[in-house]
């Protein structure tokens, strides 16, 4: 007899060529290990440094060597083809750039991570801008200057004039000394210090204060949250003109104010030992709470 033969196709959904080829770049193919990239400067006087990158966190750690150390770990790029890094020195002014070169990469494949380290003396200005990432510093005296367009950013035992500030993500700040600006388009503010001049401002989050027994008002104070209540606590001995008011929630105060003109649950106005200084509190959607350090 003759053997019958049945031609067949096969159709295949157009999502299988896509799973074939996660499973040959994907996790089975094997782990990515992680490279890096180390150099270190010398400096003579006071460093002033500089960090750019369009996608990765930075750690910054601080010792009594008058020394520069930059350290970036990277996995699932190439170096000079698909993230550039460079470093140079101009007398004390040392500056590191790491740049992906296409961000918009297909997902699929190893995973992709830039991390960068620095280590820096502890007297020394500082300026840090990534993309996308989160920042940390900690143990600087001086100009302290980070950005980040969407990730948190996280200091301690900073002295000195102190601006941080992320797109989005959430700001956690302890053991502050001078003058603080701290902005978020969308996340919580937390900052406990000895404040001159102080900023703290979100767009959509919560926002903590402690201000620490030395503070005083050398300038305006300003606080506010686009949505988000506000707790404030102050030395009791601090002298400052009040000003708080919320559009939807209440003010409540457990400290003493001279209330002037008019006072209602969502407007407060007085003076704190005499007045001083405005403290300016403003929150669209939250409640304000006043209590002493």
């Amino acid at each position: 007899m003759t053997p019958l033969y049945r031609r067949q196709r096969i159709l295949l959904h157009p999502w299988a060529g896509i799973c074939i080829a996660f499973l040959a770049a994907g996790p089975f193919a094997g782990t990515v290990h992680a490279e890096d990239y180390a150099k270190s400067f010398s400096v003579a006087n006071r460093a002033n440094v500089h960090v750019n990158t369009n996608d990765g966190s930075v750690t910054v750690t601080t010792s009594d060597a008058k020394q520069v150390e930059f350290r970036v770990e990277y996995s699932g790029y190439e170096l000079d083809k698909t993230l550039h890094i460079e470093s140079h020195q101009q007398g004390d002014e040392i500056e590191l750039t790491a740049r992906i070169v296409s961000k918009w990469q297909f997902a699929l494949g190893p995973i992709r991570r830039l991390h960068v380290e620095v280590r820096m003396p502890k007297e020394a200005d500082l300026r840090v801008e990534t993309g996308d990432g989160a920042v940390k510093a900690n143990g600087l005296i001086g100009a302290v200057d980070l950005r980040t367009g969407d990730g948190s950013v996280t200091v301690s035992s900073l002295m000195g004039d102190v601006r941080l500030h992320t797109g989005d993500g959430a700001i956690d700040a302890s053991d502050l000394d001078g003058k603080c600006d701290a902005v978020s388009g969308d996340g919580h503010i937390r900052l406990t210090g000895r404040f001159g001049v102080l900023r703290a401002k979100s767009g959509d989050g919560r926002i903590d204060v402690i201000a620490l027994h030395g503070s005083k008002l050398d300038s305006v104070w300003s606080i506010s949250s686009g949505d988000g209540g506000i707790d404030v606590a102050l030395p009791g001995d601090l002298s400052a003109d009040i000003d708080a008011s919320t559009h939807d929630g209440h003010i409540s105060s457990d400290m003493p104010i001279t209330v002037e003109g008019v006072i209602s649950k969502s407007h407060v106005r007085g003076k704190m030992n005499g007045g001083g200084q405005t403290l300016s509190i403003r929150t669209a959607d939250g409640s304000i709470h006043l209590k002493q350090t």
